[in-house]
């Protein structure tokens, strides 16, 4: 079992404010002359996980950036471990990162340095 909700490899996320799970069915799918939706299950069951936190310290928002930059040592397709809300366990899948968004720098210190971020967004979504 992991010991975060969210991790990848030995790099576990800090617990998020807010965790939603999204489990979609991809379906090719038209509608025919008579208005009928015809369609093909394609794939079933791809996850999409969102977090967000209310606050993070530079240095939190910086390393869970960092695991998605290749030139940091990171990239944009990474296994990730999170609480699975289909199977209610802890499963891996393939995931890559979507926008990463804050909605604030939060708190100078005396020499004009951010000391963290309010807002802290992002979503990874199953490959």
């Amino acid at each position: 079992m992991a010991n975060a909700l969210v991790s990848i490899g030995s790099f576990e996320f800090p617990t998020p404010s807010t965790y939603t799970g999204l489990t979609a069915t991809i379906v090719d799918s038209g509608r025919n002359a008579s208005g009928v939706v015809i369609g093909t299950v394609i794939r079933n069951d791809v996850a999409k996980v969102e977090l967000s936190w209310r606050y993070l310290t530079v240095q939190q928002w910086a390393a869970i950036l960092r695991q998605f930059d290749p030139s940091l040592g990171g990239s944009f397709y990474r296994n990730v471990t999170f609480y699975d809300q289909v199977r209610n366990a802890w499963i891996t899948r393939r995931m890559y990162v979507s926008d990463r968004t804050s909605s604030g720098l939060h708190m100078l210190d005396k020499n004009g340095s951010p000391q963290g971020w309010t807002g802290c967004k992002l979503s990874l979504v199953e490959v």
